[in-house]
């Protein structure tokens, strides 16, 4: 089966990290319930720290993710609901084409 890996930077506006990642953990917990889902990852650097970067794997590709993913109400409350802590989201859509394992430790429900 196709895999798609969605990749969201977020640059979000001061004094508003903690909101963003608060409500984005959230979402991200709901996606986790959908069978295509495979795995998230939120990370930040400190050299950025008003920046997120999310990473998703999801089974399918792109269309399905869209046709499937796209118009579920909590996303759409989601995205209208975060965009006034934002100054901007930049969206990268990509195809997996090597994978390796990884053991992420300590960082489920963080």
């Amino acid at each position: 089966m196709a895999t798609t890996s969605l990749g969201l930077h977020y640059y979000i506006k001061d004094g508003h990290r903690d909101t963003v990642l608060s409500k984005l953990k959230a979402v991200v917990d709901l996606c986790a319930k959908e069978p295509q889902f495979i795995n998230a990852i939120i990370s930040e650097s400190p050299e950025r720290p008003n920046q997120f970067v999310l990473q998703e794997p999801w089974r399918g590709t792109r269309a399905d993710f869209d046709a499937v993913q796209g118009g579920k109400p909590d996303r759409k409350a989601y995205l209208a609901d975060v965009k006034q802590y934002l100054e901007k989201v930049e969206v990268e859509w990509n195809t997996p084409i090597a994978e390796w394992s990884s053991r992420l430790a300590d960082l489920n429900g963080a």
